[in-house]
């Protein structure tokens, strides 16, 4: 009888242990040494076992608790489920492999981090080319019908134009499009309009006379929050015709009093009415629509000071009148720990695919139109910025993540390489595919655009 107790008690210890395990991953921890709980549970859990099975059956039987607590927390609590397989595509995702890709780059570019050879990392033979190099940082991309590229630069309150003449792969011309902006980011064009977003306006540019120099400007709006927080304005166009402005939180946590921050608002472009599309969004720097141009998508910047792992930051398919749950939730409907409930994130939207926290997910893009296997013609990239308070840096990289039948499957390693030795030396911003089918990125640590062709 004593026999049969103890073996109870030590499947009762190791399941409380494996759930209190299990959960951690659900809801954020008040503190650092909350690990102890399961550790301790499950260590006592296995010496009392210990009494009365062999090493052998002691180890069969805490697998076995294992499998029932994680069949119990996706019973008890669905919205924290418990993956196996998801956990091990993370895993493997989590440990990049590559082939060494050596940046090609002209002598007269070789100053700065390029000074010296540069390599990064890729899942697919590659060719990387410094397309350009240019001044203060650039940010966001957009290619005009005839080709050229430009890049809002938001330290010099400009945009730059970059044409590539002779189709080498690299920018022979680089002109000032346009300055004297109040940190211009987001950029659409629009047959000969141009749309960019800056902190506090929307304006509309335009080249009449065709000398590659802005010549007319018009404001769409001039009233966009400018009290703090997160400054970045991106766009998007949709088939409607309609702009999509994204407004990010002025703070980290918090409920904010205008209603516009930390959400997408759908503006007319023809008389500047706007409406809140989607809410709940931190900070969606990336956004853009699905190649059909119906579905939005948009990458978000979970909070800050939860943890190394928490929250995860978000890839959100982006619905009218939506709710993404910032601040109150995250992720899978899981309640913020100073602000959410289980009842207020019944009524959210879920993450359509979380990322690793604190990457810093930005500028994202789907690759049709890339001169590609179609796995990557079918696939939405994600640059991620990398970290800035983690304990152990992430992101610095390109990831992508594939789509079948519209929807989004786990993320997977594309090319990495700008963190190296503990430091930085680029951050990836946004990528966008040129009409010569190369995938094109931006790097506003090493301040340089980046041309990625497949090698055939």
């Amino acid at each position: 009888m004593k026999r049969q107790l103890l073996l109870a008690l030590g499947c009762i210890l190791l399941i409380a242990g494996w759930m209190s395990a299990f959960l951690m991953r659900a809801f954020p921890q008040q503190s650092d040494f909350f690990f102890l709980v399961p550790a301790l549970l499950l260590g006592i859990g296995v010496g009392v076992t210990l009494k009365v099975l062999s090493a052998m059956r002691t180890s069969v039987v805490v697998i076995l608790m294992a499998i029932v607590s994680v069949i119990a927390v996706n019973q008890v609590y669905p919205d924290g489920k418990i993956s196996v397989t998801g956990f091990l595509q993370r895993m493997q995702n989590e440990v990049p492999k590559g082939k060494p890709v050596k940046i090609e780059v002209l002598e007269s570019d070789r100053q700065g981090v390029f000074a010296s050879d540069r390599t990064l990392n890729s899942m697919v033979d590659l060719r990387v080319q410094l397309f350009a190099r240019i001044p203060g940082g650039g940010r966001m991309l957009a290619f005009d019908d005839a080709g050229r590229l430009y890049v809002t630069i938001p330290k010099l309150g400009a945009v730059y134009q970059l044409t590539d003449l002779n189709g080498d792969g690299f920018a022979d011309q680089s002109q000032l499009f346009h300055f004297d902006m109040d940190r211009p980011h987001g950029l659409v064009w629009d047959k000969d309009k141009l749309y960019i977003a800056e902190t506090s306006r929307l304006l509309q540019l335009a080249d009449k006379n065709k000398d590659n120099q802005v010549d007319e400007v018009n404001v769409v709006l001039d009233d966009l929050p400018d009290d703090g927080g997160h400054w970045t304005r991106s766009l998007a166009k949709g088939a409607d015709g309609f702009l999509y402005l994204s407004i990010g939180s002025r703070c980290n946590a918090c409920e904010e009093n205008d209603l516009r921050r930390a959400t997408v608002m759908r503006v007319n472009p023809v008389t500047g009415e706007t409406e809140i599309f989607a809410k709940g969004l931190r900070n969606s720097v990336g956004l853009t629509f699905s190649p059909d141009g119906k579905i939005l998508w948009g990458s978000d910047n979970g909070r800050d000071m939860l943890g190394d792992d928490l929250p995860p930051d978000e890839i959100n398919r982006l619905e009218k009148d939506g709710d993404y749950g910032w601040p109150y939730c995250y992720g899978n409907r899981i309640p913020d720990p100073d602000l959410g409930s289980m009842a207020r994130c019944k009524e959210t939207v879920s993450a359509a695919v979380e990322l690793q926290a604190h990457s810093a997910p930005l500028g994202i893009a789907f690759g049709d139109g890339l001169k590609a296997p179609s796995t990557y013609q079918k696939s939405m990239f994600v640059a991620f910025h990398g970290s800035w308070n983690r304990s152990v840096p992430t992101g610095y990289k390109l990831i992508r993540i594939p789509f079948t039948n519209g929807q989004p499957e786990y993320a997977k390693e594309f090319l990495f390489g700008w963190f190296q030795d503990g430091k930085a030396w680029g951050r990836p911003v946004a990528p966008v595919v040129g009409p010569d089918g190369s995938l094109y990125l931006s790097d506003d640590l090493a301040d340089a655009i980046y041309r990625i062709s497949w090698i055939e």
